[in-house]
């Protein structure tokens, strides 16, 4: 007499918490949102006190976003306690056939902006996901605290028929300085 044995595995979905000190400001947020990592800036490049004159490096993200194919990101900073020194594209439009990225300072008023477009192929025309479209590096000039903060005006993203797409949150970075 055949006999039929049948087995049943189960398993769990995994429940991975979001505890890691990075991803704390990330569990209140909104999508599709924007934000900094890390969003606390303590240390400079080497793993010391960030302290007068050191350099750092802060990424701006994209959280969640569907159908993008253009942002413009301004930041606001205290120009007397940073310097800007250089802005390198992201991996937001890593798909495309080629990025149209560049950026600009605003020399003296304490914000930047930052551009970049997918430039589209026969098959991809937008991103999707979570990203970075950028990072900035800066130098600290005095050790005064500082913010970086989203412009929630003039920070914008799009889709390929330049549709707005609705930014729900906007994360913010603390500079501490030694």
């Amino acid at each position: 007499m055949p006999c039929l044995i049948i087995f049943t595995f189960s398993c769990d979905d995994s429940d991975y918490p979001l505890d890691n000190w990075v991803d704390v400001p990330l569990q209140t947020m909104e999508s599709p949102a924007v934000f900094f990592n890390p969003h606390e800036i303590s240390t400079n490049q080497n793993g010391e006190q960030l302290s007068v004159g050191d350099t750092f490096a802060v990424n701006l993200y994209a959280l969640e976003v569907e159908n993008v194919a253009g942002i413009h990101f301004r930041v606001e900073y205290l120009r007397q306690s940073l310097e800007l020194i250089d802005i390198i594209s992201g991996e937001l439009f890593v798909d495309a056939y080629d990025t149209l990225f560049f950026w600009s300072d605003s020399g003296g008023s304490g914000f930047f902006d930052v551009y970049s477009f997918y430039l589209a192929t026969d098959e991809y025309t937008y991103s999707n996901g979570t990203a970075s479209l950028a990072t900035a590096i800066f130098r600290t000039k005095n050790s005064v605290d500082s913010e970086l903060i989203y412009d929630r005006i003039k920070t914008k993203m799009v889709t390929p028929d330049n549709i707005p797409i609705n930014i729900k949150t906007y994360g913010k970075a603390t500079i501490m300085v030694d």
